[in-house]
Formats: structure tokens, C-alpha cells, sequence
């Protein structure tokens, strides 16, 4: 007996078969076509409007998933905190990413910052776009790319996923929550 008509057997008991008529097989077609071809509604996401994209932002939230490791301060889900025990919370606090809409992104703080996000991050000026769900930041020797998860002309959500580094050997889901200011 061949594979495919056993494992028929074994799914479809005989009773099953010859009760199945030809209006039910449609109905049951038709069901699992619906429900295997439908999206979850949570996986449809909108385009990012460029528009709300446009002004000044200021990161409230920076988290990492799974947790990251850093040789100073262990383990932790909480980035932002980690950045602001790093580099001070005077300056990464404050610091806000002014989205132009000319397509230019600025990191705005103080000069003693702008020196020392400058050392680290390697950038305090790059240009941004979008397409689709996708906010690409460009500097001369680089690119991000970050999927907007939600958008509204008050919070902007992103998500990306990369390797974390030498310390834990893992890719992390980083999510940063921005709030207009």
C-alpha cells in the first residue's frame, strides 16, 4: 500500500469519507482555504508615513530581547540605561534626532556630548528615507535599517535585529520607542 494511502487511512477513518458530500468537501475547501490564506491582522502593517516622520525625537525606551551582556555592567534587557550609565544620562537623556523634510537627520545635545555620541556612534548627522515599513538612516560609511512596528504623529516604534557583540555571541531584537518633543 502506498505511503500517501495510509497516511489517508490513518487521518480520514472510513465514516468520515463516505459522509463527506459534495457540499460538505466545498464547505471544508472553502474553510481551509479562508483560514490558510488569511493574514493575522497584527502582521499587516501600514507603510511608515514620512510625514509624522518629520520633526524632532527624543528615545524613551531601548530594549534588547534576548538580554545583552556588557563586560561592565552584566546582563540587562534595558539598553537605554546601559547607553546612559556608558556615556551619562546628561547626554543621552537629552539628545534629540530632528528628522528633516529634506531627507536630513540631526543629533541635537550639547557640544560635550555631541563629542562623545560622535566618538561612539560615529555619526551626528546622516540622511534618512523610508520604503514600506522600512526608516533607512544613511551616513558616508554606513546604513541602519529599521522596521517601524507603529507610527503615529506622537510615538514612533522600531524595530531591528542584529548581532550584539564579542561578549555574548547572540542576535538581539532591539525595540526603540521615540516620542515627538
Amino acid at each position: 500500500m502506498p505511503k500517501n494511502l495510509r497516511l489517508s487511512k490513518v487521518l480520514y477513518p472510513q465514516r468520515l469519507m463516505r459522509n463527506l458530500t459534495g457540499l460538505s468537501a466545498s464547505a471544508l475547501l472553502w474553510l481551509i482555504f479562508v483560514t490558510g490564506c488569511s493574514k493575522n491582522g497584527s502582521d499587516v502593517r501600514p507603510v511608515i508615513d514620512a510625514a509624522q516622520v518629520v520633526g524632532a525625537w527624543q528615545i524613551t525606551q531601548l530594549t534588547a530581547d534576548p538580554a545583552v551582556v556588557s563586560p561592565t555592567y552584566g546582563s540587562t534587557t534595558d539598553v537605554l540605561a546601559l547607553y546612559q550609565r556608558n556615556i551619562g544620562k546628561d547626554c543621552v537623556g537629552p539628545t534629540r534626532y530632528v528628522f528633516s523634510a529634506d531627507g536630513k537627520l540631526q543629533l541635537t545635545t550639547s557640544a560635550d556630548c555631541q563629542n562623545r555620541l560622535k566618538s561612539i556612534f560615529g555619526f551626528t548627522a546622516a540622511s534618512w528615507r523610508t520604503s514600506g515599513q522600512e526608516l533607512r538612516i544613511e551616513v558616508v560609511y554606513d546604513a541602519l535599517s529599521y522596521t517601524v512596528i507603529q507610527q503615529n504623529a506622537q510615538t514612533m516604534v522600531w524595530q531591528q535585529t542584529e548581532y550584539n557583540s564579542p561578549f555574548d555571541g547572540k542576535m538581539h531584537q532591539y525595540t526603540i520607542t521615540l516620542s515627538k518633543r
